[in-house]
């Protein structure tokens, strides 16, 4: 790719080449260097090869410094809070939903009205409530730069540099006052012109298709001859980028997808670059300032722990994931960052872990802040920030890739840019701080330097200048080109088109995308133009303009490289079975187990001897476990006090408030001794409690006389199946007869769920087999706030009701004529669900609703059985 010979002379001349943009600067500076080279030079001159925004605030920060008497101009970071100051105490504000949409108008209109010389009165002619809230913040951000001593934006250079020449690149960038400008004071360079080159027009059925075809296309060409150069155009670039970058990837940089990180530097690049906020090295240390400075959710503190940035080692990493476990099962929904650090000391000490470097290096950084709490100006808050820095998120640094450096270093140059500031922030709070550099990295755009590849894809229409091998523009549809009218906010319709703005009307922007196209076919032999259906299928039609430069009209079937080749075919081996039960390494999850196993053998063997379980997630206040253990606690004090139905009966409105009030008291502490919620949830758990408590006495006074014989003792061991499991039952009542009932409370759904030969709960029946003597009944209490009841299997009447009569349910009993039988029935049902695990029966064959709320079906891959049965029912 040869260099325009007036560029190469403008630069053997000593002269400062500017250019309309970044993009244009680094492409033109990456061909002067590769000039160089191919001549087999060792040494040269930098080209000096400019953006025109860069070049301007270098020239006004040299005036300043010259000449005392020039304003220091407003930096960037300076303009973008103080348009956001301005626009927030103004009048206006309240009807505006986002601040920082409203500034950012504000500041695109400025400028335009500089760069189309467009008079202030003439806004002022306007009569809309957009064009007077813009000229009232216009005169407050004016007023506000002098009082703060600072030179509003300006978009001329005060003064040239002495002894500097300049040469501009001819672009329809420019805009018509700096054009002006440069006409009078620098050369112009013209590119140079070549035959026109061959257009190609592509339609693809998907956005996929599309940049699927243009990355194999410039990968086959590359190959073919290493010299070839393309600019890739993709208008959307911003919202594609990441799609972009995959099909890129696949094509010219497969290293990327492999496990080795020894990948060799990709042959392309996009251009644009993309908020710095959103770059691993500096969102470390967002997340952590943002974690420093108020209260972390769970999820936020999870993800800080085991964050890659301060895992020094595979063993740090799954020593932070096992701390996480137990935060999971232990934390609080919400608490601040010393808190949680201090949880994770505490749970490490209360379960063997090993030392966890994640903790370490955060409690460092946050120790460095918090030894300063008090209000600072930005040049006192960075030199602590950049210490915390290097401590906490950046302490693996050594460990950086080439962008994650970059990233970090334009971090500082932020950073500069603010404690520079002073004068203008004065004194900021810990918080405030923070925020203001979460703002900044979110706005400031970032692009690595990789020097300009072969392949350099673009997001901006422009004129490329320099001539490639080929171009690709994507996005040429008759919808998208010429592309519509997109008039700037705030400023007037009407008075845009007047002084010609671009974009603002269909003629302005018909005749850019015209100059445009015609440049693009003099920039390269061979250029291909491509649109692609929309997403809900609208079939697209090619822009009107593209019949007058492209040749023919293609339709490719390509299709992603994700979708190129059929999915292969899949060899299926049943295996339904599991090794047998090894009692002396392995054990049950005592009930857990057997009703896992009676939905679904699958769900037996994943949860009981893979350990598959659901991951706990902290919640605000008491998550549903731990409302059940506090239904259980109480209740168990409850009639550890009364002991019986006759106490009950006799108990004193005034004696029971104080029993259920000490009751929950006791309980609430019992559960917080685990996991401690707050002071808040703990007060507003006491009264809901209380009323539960005392709903569910009210259905137990309605009970036949009964004696309370056991209530939550200590596990006992029950064997099925030849396998031990552990139980606990909740409670055992006498009645007066000397007949026994066993009790289990629920605080969700309580429904008859033990029956069937499958049950989907084998819990009672299981109790019963327990305790078989003069056994009658069975039953769940259902201490729940919409509805408190029994839900039972009993072989008589009168036993949870005293008024009920003897009389038949649907479905009691089984069909068994008495609850003897009943057990014997059971017995036969559990033992063999029991047999079945122990011998490792492990079949995807769930029951007709175990599926609803399985966690599983990732595992077992439900979906590939026919009727959601194993595949071989």
């Amino acid at each position: 790719m040869r260099l325009p010979s007036e560029f190469s002379a403008a630069l053997a001349a000593g002269r400062t080449v500017l250019t309309p943009n970044t993009e244009l600067a680094a492409a033109l500076f990456d061909a002067a260097e590769r000039e160089q080279r191919a001549l087999g030079l060792e040494f040269w001159a930098t080209p000096r090869v400019r953006d025109f925004g860069s070049w301007l605030r270098e020239q006004q920060e040299r005036a300043h410094l010259e000449d005392a008497k020039v304003l220091k101009p407003i930096s960037d970071i300076e303009e973008r809070e103080l348009w956001r100051q301005v626009i927030e105490s103004s009048l206006f504000s309240q009807n505006l939903l986002e601040v920082g949409v409203a500034a950012r108008a504000a500041r695109r209109a400025r400028r335009l009205m500089l760069e189309y010389a467009i008079p202030w009165n003439k806004v002022l002619d306007e009569a809309t409530d957009e064009a007077q809230a813009f000229y009232a913040w216009h005169r407050e951000f004016e007023a506000r730069c002098r009082s703060l001593a600072l030179s509003p934006p300006a978009l001329l250079p005060p003064s040239l540099k002495s002894g500097e020449i300049l040469a501009w690149i001819d672009s329809p960038g420019w805009r018509p006052v700096v054009r002006q400008w440069l006409t009078r004071c620098a050369q112009r360079i013209a590119p140079d012109v070549q035959i026109a080159g061959a257009g190609e027009v592509l339609h693809f059925d998907c956005g996929e298709a599309e940049l699927a075809h243009l990355a194999r296309s410039v990968r086959e060409r590359l190959q073919a001859d290493p010299l070839f150069r393309a600019w890739v155009c993709v208008p959307d670039l911003a919202r594609r980028r990441e799609a972009a970058a995959v099909v890129f990837d696949a094509e010219l940089a497969p290293g990327r997808f492999a496990l080795s990180s020894a990948a060799p530097r990709a042959a392309y690049a996009l251009a644009g670059g993309s908020p710095l906020g959103q770059h691993a090295s500096v969102r470390a240390v967002i997340d952590f300032l943002d974690a420093a400075n108020g209260d972390v959710s769970f999820a936020g503190f999870s993800a800080l722990l085991r964050a890659p940035w301060l895992q020094e080692s595979e063993g740090d990493a799954q020593a932070a994931a096992l701390l996480e476990l137990e935060l999971r099962e232990r934390g609080p929904y919400q608490a601040t960052l010393s808190e949680w650090l201090k949880l994770c000391e505490e749970f490490r000490r209360f379960r063997p872990l090993p030392p966890v470097t994640a903790a370490v290096h955060l409690s460092g950084a946050l120790a460095t802040l918090a030894a300063s709490a008090s209000a600072k100006r930005m040049s006192e808050w960075i030199p602590l920030w950049l210490e915390a820095f290097k401590l906490g998120p950046w302490v693996l640094r050594r460990r950086w890739s080439s962008v994650e450096f970059q990233a970090a270093e334009r971090l500082r140059e932020l950073l500069t840019a603010l404690a520079r500031a002073d004068g203008f922030f004065g004194t900021q709070s810990r918080a405030a701080a923070g925020r203001l550099l979460k703002r900044a990295v979110g706005e400031v755009s970032f692009q690595a330097q990789t020097g300009v590849p072969p392949v350099w894809v673009s997001g901006q229409l422009l004129d490329p200048f320099l001539n490639y091998s080929a171009l690709f523009v994507c996005g040429m549809s008759s919808a998208q080109w010429p592309p519509p009218p997109q008039p700037a906010a705030l400023l007037p319709v009407r008075l845009q088109r007047a002084y010609g703005v671009l974009g603002s009307d269909s003629v302005t922007q018909l005749a850019n995308a015209e100059a445009l196209q015609q440049a693009w076919l003099q920039r390269a032999p061979l250029c291909v133009f491509s649109f692609s259906d929309s997403l809900d299928g609208q079939r697209a039609q090619a822009s009107a303009l593209l019949a007058k430069s492209a040749a023919d009209v293609a339709m490719p079937i390509l299709r992603p490289h994700w979708r190129r080749f059929p999915a292969p075919a899949l060899e299926e081996i049943p295996d339904h079975r599991a090794p047998a039960f090894d009692t002396v390494r392995e054990r049950t999850h005592g009930i857990a187990t057997l009703k896992a196993q009676s939905s679904c053998a699958f769900r037996g063997f994943a949860e009981s001897r893979l350990d598959a379980q659901r991951l706990e997630l902290p919640v605000p206040g008491f998550n549903r476990r731990e409302r059940g253990e506090l239904v259980h606690a109480a209740l168990e004090y409850v009639w550890s006090r009364l002991k019986d139905h006759a106490t009950l009966m006799r108990l004193e409105p005034g004696a029971a408030k104080l029993l259920l009030e000490e009751a929950a008291r006791r309980a609430i502490a019992t559960v917080c001794r685990r996991r401690n919620p707050g002071k808040r949830w703990r007060l507003r758990e006491q009264p809901r409690l209380e009323h539960l408590l005392g709903k569910w006495l009210d259905v137990e006074r309605e009970r036949s006389p009964f004696r309370v014989v056991q209530l939550e003792e200590g596990g006992e061991a029950a064997t099925f199946g030849g396998l031990p499991f552990r139980v606990r039952i909740d409670r055992q009542d006498e009645l007066e007869d000397g007949a026994r009932v066993l009790i289990d409370y629920k605080t969700g759904v309580a429904l008859a769920d033990w029956r069937g030969e499958r049950p989907d709960n084998p819990q009672l029946p299981v109790y019963a087999l327990l305790r078989p003597e003069r056994l009658v009944a069975v039953a769940y209490g259902r201490v729940n706030a919409a509805e408190s009841r029994f839900v039972f299997e009993a072989e008589r009447g009168n036993i949870f009701k005293a008024a009920d009569r003897e009389q038949p349910r649907k479905g009691a009993m089984e069909g068994e004529p008495s609850f003897a039988a009943l057990i014997e029935r059971w017995h036969t049902r559990i033992e063999a669900i029991a047999s079945g695990f122990a011998a490792g029966d492990a079949a995807v064959a769930p029951t007709a609703t175990a599926c609803q709320n399985c966690p599983l079906p990732g595992l077992c891959r439900i979906q590939w059985f026919p009727d959601g049965g194993s595949s071989d029912e």
